[in-house]
């Protein structure tokens, strides 16, 4: 039998929780449905890849914080927004 197998056994008898585990409220605002592709650089995925590593989180997750980030710091000063040409340039 597979660990998945036990574990899948552990719950349908009701069995699923160690007595250390905790429960944990998790609030969502909003669901996330939207993927996008976004095309990087090697190198700068690998320096993603580090700092999210550094930080304990997925470096897809910290893209998605750094993004919403920028647009919430755009919409607070009512920013229009970035020009074509800055978007372009490396």
């Amino acid at each position: 039998m597979s660990d998945l197998d036990k574990v899948v056994k552990n719950i349908e008898k009701g069995d699923a929780w160690n007595k250390t585990d905790e429960v944990v409220d998790l609030k969502v605002k909003k669901a996330m449905d939207k993927v996008i592709p976004v095309r990087l650089p090697t190198d700068k995925w690998e320096q993603i890849r580090q700092v999210a590593k550094e930080l304990g989180i997925g470096p897809t997750t910290l893209a998605r914080i750094w993004i919403l980030e920028q647009l919430r710091e755009r919409q607070k000063t009512h920013c229009k927004p970035y020009p074509i040409s800055l978007i372009n340039k490396s």
